[in-house]
């Protein structure tokens, strides 16, 4: 099974749907950031994410927990791959060793097959060992693939046609490595546009984030409207985003394309957590 590029810790289902002769794939995602255990049907990984912080020319290990919480055998192959996000925060999937910041080479993963029984619980082994002259800050991602049949669970379509779907399971486990004596984190807005009415609901701000500090960072976004007149306040729901040194992410606020006429303050504040303080971006739109 391929991976595809999406944001942050995520455990995959791949569902294969066959109506009336056909087998469509259909691909279903759970995303996750900053917990520390996965969970989608059928498994259970503690943790999602790892952060080594390994001196160059030494060694470190950690464990992941796996739990098969299904009725049936799972079979899981462990393999390696590069990532970086794009300029939306997508994850964009390479290589194992072939992109700049990879840590893919420097990781052992022992078993590369894990067979799980009903209720069983098992560890996989990751050890790292650090090159003498290592990137700084590296990353790449541990995937846990399901490679066995599992029975197919029936049912009915929306147009009343009978199919079967096929859940495969894909987990993706973050890998860090970051020399010690680096924490800072610095978190700064660059830009703050409006890109105006872009439906006949939905006016659209866009905020460009860059990560000028010497850590991996996660953030919590928040964004309000506050009319200038009333002092009536709108506040959107919040966004976690997580971003890796030196990269630069451009995040969409959609905001109501109608409200009440005049000035309006757009704020977001940006909160990247314990030791840094909160940053804000302001600007002022209208309402005609």
């Amino acid at each position: 099974m391929f991976f595809i590029p999406q944001k942050n810790s995520l455990i995959q289902n791949r569902n294969v749907l066959r109506s009336s002769g056909f087998i469509l794939t259909l691909i279903v995602l759970s995303t996750l950031l900053g917990f520390k255990t996965m969970h989608a049907q059928g498994v259970s990984v503690t943790p999602s994410r790892i952060f080594f912080s390994t001196p160059a020319g030494q060694s470190a290990t950690r464990q992941i927990k796996i739990s098969n919480t299904d009725k049936a055998v799972l079979i899981l192959n462990a393999r390696l791959k590069d990532w970086y996000r794009d300029s939306l925060g997508n994850k964009i999937y390479a290589e194992a060793g072939s992109l700049p910041a990879s840590n893919a080479r420097w990781m052992r993963v022992d078993p590369l097959q894990l067979v799980l029984q009903p209720g069983e619980t098992k560890e996989v082994t990751v050890s790292i060992q650090v090159p003498e002259q290592p990137v700084p800050v590296t990353n790449s991602m541990l995937f846990l693939s399901q490679v066995n049949e599992r029975k197919p669970v029936t049912g009915l379509d929306a147009s009343g046609k009978k199919v079967a779907v096929i859940i495969k399971v894909e987990v993706g486990v973050h890998l860090y490595n970051t020399l010690p004596g680096l924490g800072r984190k610095d978190l700064e807005f660059t830009t703050f546009g409006d890109n105006g009415f872009i439906t006949d609901s939905i006016r659209q701000l866009v905020i460009t984030i860059r990560n000028n500090g010497e850590v991996p960072t996660d953030a919590t976004l928040r964004f309000e409207l506050t009319n200038k007149s009333s002092g009536d306040n709108i506040r959107l729901p919040s966004r976690a985003i997580s971003m890796l040194p030196g990269s630069v992410q451009v995040i969409p606020i959609n905001v109501p394309a109608r409200l009440s006429k005049g000035r309006y303050q757009a704020a977001a504040i940006l909160d990247s957590g314990d030791g840094t303080d909160l940053k804000v971006a302001q600007k002022e739109i209208t309402y005609e």
